[in-house]
């Protein structure tokens, strides 16, 4: 990192020690000050002043400048890009905060960084990571108390990476193209894609006439699977998944009809703005109706009905478990451990009950829809 630019901390220079030796630091009030904070410019005396309460809104917003200015850098090397990723993991685990005296201070940091990873990785080992009580019981008090802090403070989606959905690939149409050139770009966007289920073809499972809306229905059901899957940053947890996607898609809730490809899309925005339990905004629905378009037109001219098919075998896999998940839960107790008393809502009391007749009859409504998505194809044009 440019030195030149940004230090973390400036120690008070020799020719000032006259006149800075008799001052206390800032913070604390109790030791004298060895430091001065580059930003605010406070006397301090350690690592744990300039990183208290009293500082955190300076140093936070210093280290973000530092770390945005030099990634900004394009024409930054190797080395200099190294140690940006090193103070952001640092960062992350909150010991940096100022230059050290020397370098053994410096590295007994890191090594108790380690050490402090690596024990809570073997704590983790053994556990069930879907059992919340079993991870809350886990953790320390100091990890219990950070966690806690970061649930109130809305600030635990600035820890987790953005999902990349799958159905971002599409290659465009040529006018001329050589069909003989292996187009390897696409088939490693079909190894991210969901697998397909396998169901039987439309002309076997009925003899009855398919509805002019059937296309409109399914991009209903695609709109609102879209949509659950941004929400949940692509880690759905099946029954709330399953609510969710019921509250938002009224062909596969209300067995409701659409006659065309806009209202499709805008009945599954409309109904997420009307929900009681979901929180979104205009920009999050903008971002559904263009991943319905892309997920229709698929990876590919030539192959364009597969991200359709692995959006409903996708929804069909997450039912599938949410039934799954519902008949267990009906045999384990209704005792509440620790985490279920502090954290209430991830027991889903919060949520509506989830029907199994309904969750059935939408299981048989997505086996349907792949099967006229195969026979038929999604073509609007």
């Amino acid at each position: 990192m440019s030195s030149s630019n940004y230090q973390l901390s400036n120690t008070v220079p020799d020719d000032q020690h006259s006149n800075q030796n008799s001052k206390l630091c800032g913070l604390c009030n109790n030791n004298r000050s060895k430091y001065c904070c580059p930003r605010c410019e406070i006397l301090y005396c350690s690592l744990n002043c300039y990183k208290s309460e009293k500082h955190s809104s300076c140093s936070e917003n210093f280290y973000r400048e530092c770390i945005s200015e030099e990634l900004a850098n394009h024409d930054a090397d190797d080395e200099i890009k190294n140690k940006t990723l090193e103070i952001l993991k640092r960062m992350q685990n909150e010991d940096l905060g100022m230059q050290f005296d020397d370098d053994d201070d410096y590295k007994a940091v890191l090594d108790s960084d380690d050490g402090s990873e690596g024990d809570l990785e073997e704590r983790l080992k053994d556990l069930d990571l879907n059992n919340a009580d079993q991870m809350w019981n886990a953790l320390t008090e100091d990890e219990k108390n950070e966690f806690r802090s970061l649930c109130n403070g809305g600030d635990i989606t600035s820890v987790i990476p953005l999902w990349e959905p799958w159905w971002m690939y599409h290659k465009e149409r040529k006018v001329v193209e050589d069909l003989s050139e292996e187009n390897i770009e696409e088939k490693e966007a079909l190894k991210i894609c969901p697998a397909l289920k396998s169901v039987i073809s439309f002309e076997k499972l009925t003899k009855v006439e398919p509805s002019p809306a059937i296309k409109m229905n399914i991009a209903n059901v695609l709109a609102s699977y879209a949509f659950v899957m941004r929400y949940f940053n692509g880690e759905v947890e099946p029954v709330e998944g399953t609510l969710c996607c019921l509250m938002i898609c009224g062909n596969l809730d209300a067995n409701e009809n659409c006659y065309d490809l806009e209202t499709a899309v805008a009945s599954a925005a409309q109904k997420c703005l009307q929900s009681d339990f979901i929180e979104t905004d205009k920009e999050s629905l903008e971002v559904m109706k263009h991943d319905t378009f892309l997920i229709l037109q698929g990876p590919s001219h030539e192959n364009r009905d597969h991200y359709s098919k692995a959006a409903l075998s996708h929804l069909h896999e997450i039912f599938s478990e949410a039934r799954k998940t519902e008949r267990r839960m009906k045999k384990t107790s209704s005792n509440k451990n620790e985490f279920s008393k502090i954290f209430p809502d991830h027991k889903r009391e919060h949520l509506p009950a989830l029907e199994t007749a309904k969750l059935m009859k939408c299981l048989k409504k997505l086996e349907y829809y792949l099967s006229y998505v195969q026979s038929y194809g999604m073509d609007f044009e």
